[in-house]
């Protein structure tokens, strides 16, 4: 996710693990609030991938 973009990896883990509200993770990143869904949607997108290519 880093290679990509290194906030990919920062949102969905203010998200998924920490518990952040996406106005919150707006917020502290100093970014909007749909480009924190486009990151969370690229992250998932990500996962997707690899399970696929590594099951």
């Amino acid at each position: 996710m880093d290679a990509e973009d290194v906030r990919i990896s920062k949102v969905f883990e203010m998200k998924e693990l920490l518990g952040f509200s996406v106005k919150e993770i707006a917020a502290e990143l100093q970014i909007s609030e749909p480009r924190v869904y486009q990151l969370i949607a690229r992250a998932k997108a990500i996962g997707r991938e690899y399970r696929q290519k590594y099951g």
